[in-house]
């Protein structure tokens, strides 16, 4: 009778808790689930992004926004939003080494070498040239301004050889169609500012490569890959590496990870192919990333 009456006890116990024990099982499994389930990035051709070199930059550079190197001098340029300074960085230990004043307060946003000369450019369209004489002395000189029409917001500038030209990408330009960004030349020993785009991004084919959805592309920063003969353009605002040849036509598309890239505002290549993209501190140190170029 007593082992009757402990059976009897017992299924009730199991009977009352089954709807929690199953809900516990769901939950214990879905957990695992989560766990399990890696997303792997594409990396683009001979870089491998799962293999970043990260270093943090000076506090000076927390809001980085343009980065070239200098092959010359064997220094990193880099400038940063809101202060008219020039930042070269040590090639090994990326500390600061020097810092020139080209200029006032401004929305600075990209530097571009041609022949070791530097070139800075503003939100609104306005190139600097930065001066140094011999005594050491450094001015900036208003070379001319990218005037397409109407409202315009640029962020990226490259220098294109063959061309023998500054390169200007929209970020968000008012005279461009929708699902187009212009590229605008500026020949800084000639002719100057080509009102005529010299071509143009469709937004559309980025998006059908691009393997997650997002916003649309808005240029940060963009560079030739002097290895590849290729243009690789930063959209922060998307979180996307495209790759596109000297036209601008699209032929890949990369995601990247908030982790490695939480705003990518700068690239740049050495003549080995070895590239490097930094990214704004926020509330933290920049960072510059470098990816090594692989045959």
């Amino acid at each position: 009778m007593i082992n009757v009456e402990k059976n009897n006890r017992s299924r009730i116990l199991i009977s009352e808790n089954l709807p929690v024990f199953i809900i516990s099982l769901f939950v214990m499994l879905f957990i695992l689930a989560c766990r399990h389930k890696v997303t792997v990035l594409k990396s683009p051709p001979h870089y491998d992004f799962s293999m970043p070199d990260i270093i943090k930059l000076d506090l000076r550079l927390q809001e980085i926004s343009g980065l070239a190197w200098n092959s010359e001098r064997n220094k990193f340029y880099a400038i940063q939003d809101e202060s008219g300074k020039l930042y070269l960085l040590d090639r090994e230990t990326k500390e600061i080494d020097s810092i020139y004043v080209f200029g006032g307060k401004g929305d600075y946003e990209d530097v571009a070498l041609d022949n070791g000369v530097s070139y800075i450019l503003r939100s609104d369209g306005l190139i600097t040239r930065f001066n140094k004489d011999s005594l050491g002395n450094t001015s900036g000189t208003e070379v001319g301004k990218i005037k397409p029409g109407g409202n315009v917001d640029f962020e990226t500038m490259y220098f294109d050889p063959d061309r023998k030209a500054l390169v200007v990408l929209c970020k968000n330009c008012e005279a461009d169609e929708k699902n187009k960004v212009s590229a605008y030349s500026f020949y800084v020993d000639s002719s100057g500012f080509d009102p005529k785009p010299i071509y143009q991004i469709d937004r559309e084919a980025v998006q059908k490569l691009a393997t997650e959805k997002t916003s649309h592309l808005q240029p940060s920063a963009a560079a030739i890959n002097p290895q590849l003969k290729k243009l690789f353009i930063l959209s922060s605002a998307s979180s996307q590496l495209v790759i596109a040849d000297l036209n601008g036509n699209v032929e890949g598309v990369y995601v990247l990870a908030k982790k490695w890239f939480p705003q990518p505002e700068g690239i740049c290549f050495k003549q080995s192919g070895d590239m490097y993209i930094s990214n704004e501190g926020g509330t933290g140190k920049a960072t510059l990333i470098k990816f090594l170029y692989k045959p």
